[in-house]
Protein backbone atom coordinates (compact mmCIF):
# COMPACT_ATOMS: atom_id res chain seq x y z
CA UNK A 1 0.00 0.00 0.00
CA UNK A 2 1.38 3.40 -0.97
CA UNK A 3 1.53 6.18 1.62
CA UNK A 4 -0.90 9.04 1.07
CA UNK A 5 0.45 11.74 -1.20
CA UNK A 6 1.73 14.71 0.74
CA UNK A 7 0.51 18.12 -0.28
CA UNK A 8 3.13 20.48 -1.62
CA UNK A 9 3.86 23.61 0.36
CA UNK A 10 2.70 25.91 -2.43
CA UNK A 11 -0.62 24.08 -2.68
CA UNK A 12 -1.18 24.42 1.07
CA UNK A 13 -0.46 28.16 0.92
CA UNK A 14 -2.95 28.57 -1.93
CA UNK A 15 -5.59 26.48 -0.11
CA UNK A 16 -5.20 28.70 2.95
CA UNK A 17 -5.52 31.73 0.65
CA UNK A 18 -2.17 33.08 1.83
CA UNK A 19 -0.86 33.46 -1.73
CA UNK A 20 -2.34 33.32 -5.21
CA UNK A 21 -1.41 30.79 -7.89
CA UNK A 22 0.30 33.64 -9.78
CA UNK A 23 2.40 34.53 -6.73
CA UNK A 24 3.38 30.87 -6.35
CA UNK A 25 4.44 30.65 -9.99
CA UNK A 26 6.49 33.85 -9.63
CA UNK A 27 8.21 32.52 -6.49
CA UNK A 28 8.91 29.15 -8.12
CA UNK A 29 10.44 30.91 -11.13
CA UNK A 30 12.57 33.03 -8.80
CA UNK A 31 13.65 29.92 -6.90
CA UNK A 32 14.55 28.13 -10.14
CA UNK A 33 16.46 31.15 -11.43
CA UNK A 34 18.58 31.15 -8.27
CA UNK A 35 18.74 27.37 -7.92
CA UNK A 36 22.43 27.46 -7.07
CA UNK A 37 21.69 29.43 -3.89
CA UNK A 38 19.61 26.52 -2.57
CA UNK A 39 16.89 28.82 -1.24
CA UNK A 40 13.70 27.07 -0.32
CA UNK A 41 10.31 28.20 -1.60
CA UNK A 42 9.27 29.50 1.81
CA UNK A 43 12.37 31.68 2.08
CA UNK A 44 11.71 33.12 -1.40
CA UNK A 45 8.10 33.98 -0.46
CA UNK A 46 9.18 35.63 2.81
CA UNK A 47 11.93 37.62 1.08
CA UNK A 48 9.42 38.82 -1.51
CA UNK A 49 7.18 40.04 1.30
CA UNK A 50 4.31 37.80 0.17
CA UNK A 51 4.01 35.87 3.41
CA UNK A 52 5.34 35.91 6.96
CA UNK A 53 7.85 33.51 8.44
CA UNK A 54 5.17 32.33 10.87
CA UNK A 55 2.72 31.58 8.05
CA UNK A 56 5.37 29.48 6.26
CA UNK A 57 6.12 27.57 9.47
CA UNK A 58 2.43 26.89 10.07
CA UNK A 59 2.07 25.62 6.50
CA UNK A 60 5.10 23.34 6.94
CA UNK A 61 3.51 21.96 10.09
CA UNK A 62 0.35 21.24 8.11
CA UNK A 63 2.35 19.67 5.30
CA UNK A 64 4.15 17.25 7.61
CA UNK A 65 1.32 16.78 10.10
CA UNK A 66 3.41 17.96 13.04
CA UNK A 67 2.75 20.81 15.46
CA UNK A 68 3.78 24.42 14.95
CA UNK A 69 5.09 25.99 18.14
CA UNK A 70 5.20 29.73 18.60
CA UNK A 71 8.27 30.14 20.80
CA UNK A 72 7.07 33.55 21.99
CA UNK A 73 4.35 31.73 23.92
CA UNK A 74 6.21 28.54 24.82
CA UNK A 75 8.06 27.87 28.06
CA UNK A 76 11.26 26.20 26.81
CA UNK A 77 12.89 23.87 29.33
CA UNK A 78 16.37 25.43 29.19
CA UNK A 79 17.99 22.67 31.24
CA UNK A 80 16.87 20.05 28.72
CA UNK A 81 17.64 22.35 25.78
CA UNK A 82 21.28 22.58 26.81
CA UNK A 83 21.70 18.83 26.26
CA UNK A 84 22.13 19.72 22.60
CA UNK A 85 25.40 21.66 22.36
CA UNK A 86 25.01 25.17 20.94
CA UNK A 87 27.17 24.43 17.90
CA UNK A 88 24.75 21.68 16.78
CA UNK A 89 21.64 23.63 17.72
CA UNK A 90 22.73 26.53 15.52
CA UNK A 91 24.06 24.33 12.69
CA UNK A 92 20.85 22.32 12.47
CA UNK A 93 18.52 25.20 13.41
CA UNK A 94 17.03 23.04 16.12
CA UNK A 95 16.18 23.41 19.77
CA UNK A 96 15.18 20.79 22.32
CA UNK A 97 11.99 22.18 23.83
CA UNK A 98 10.95 19.60 26.37
CA UNK A 99 10.96 15.95 27.35
CA UNK A 100 7.79 13.95 27.81
CA UNK A 101 7.19 10.20 28.04
CA UNK A 102 10.87 9.55 27.27
CA UNK A 103 10.72 11.51 24.01
CA UNK A 104 12.39 14.81 23.26
CA UNK A 105 10.29 17.50 21.61
CA UNK A 106 12.54 19.12 19.02
CA UNK A 107 11.67 22.43 17.39
CA UNK A 108 13.15 22.73 13.90
CA UNK A 109 13.05 25.39 11.22
CA UNK A 110 13.36 22.70 8.51
CA UNK A 111 11.63 19.44 9.45
CA UNK A 112 12.71 17.92 6.12
CA UNK A 113 16.39 17.84 7.12
CA UNK A 114 16.64 14.12 7.83
CA UNK A 115 20.41 14.15 8.22
CA UNK A 116 20.08 16.79 10.96
CA UNK A 117 17.36 14.76 12.66
CA UNK A 118 19.54 11.62 12.55
CA UNK A 119 22.58 13.47 13.90
CA UNK A 120 20.59 15.12 16.71
CA UNK A 121 18.99 11.81 17.64
CA UNK A 122 22.45 10.24 17.82
CA UNK A 123 23.88 13.11 19.91
CA UNK A 124 20.97 13.09 22.35
CA UNK A 125 20.64 9.30 22.37
CA UNK A 126 16.89 9.47 22.38
CA UNK A 127 13.69 9.39 20.44
CA UNK A 128 12.65 12.72 18.92
CA UNK A 129 9.26 14.20 18.15
CA UNK A 130 9.33 17.14 15.76
CA UNK A 131 7.64 20.52 15.79
CA UNK A 132 8.11 23.45 13.43
CA UNK A 133 9.36 26.80 14.72
CA UNK A 134 10.27 30.04 12.97
CA UNK A 135 13.90 30.91 12.40
CA UNK A 136 13.60 34.35 13.99
CA UNK A 137 12.03 33.01 17.18
CA UNK A 138 14.59 30.22 17.32
CA UNK A 139 17.48 32.68 17.14
CA UNK A 140 15.95 34.65 20.03
CA UNK A 141 15.58 31.42 21.98
CA UNK A 142 19.24 30.53 21.35
CA UNK A 143 20.27 33.86 22.84
CA UNK A 144 18.28 33.06 26.00
CA UNK A 145 19.45 29.46 26.37
CA UNK A 146 23.10 29.70 25.48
Amino acid sequence: MNPPERLRLGDILIQKKLITPAQLQFALAEQLQQKQSGRRLGRVLVEQGLISEEQISEALATQFNIPFINLKHYNVNEKISRHLPEIYARRFQSVVLNKSNGKLLMGMVDPTDTSAIDKISHILEGEIELAVVTEGQMLETFDKIY
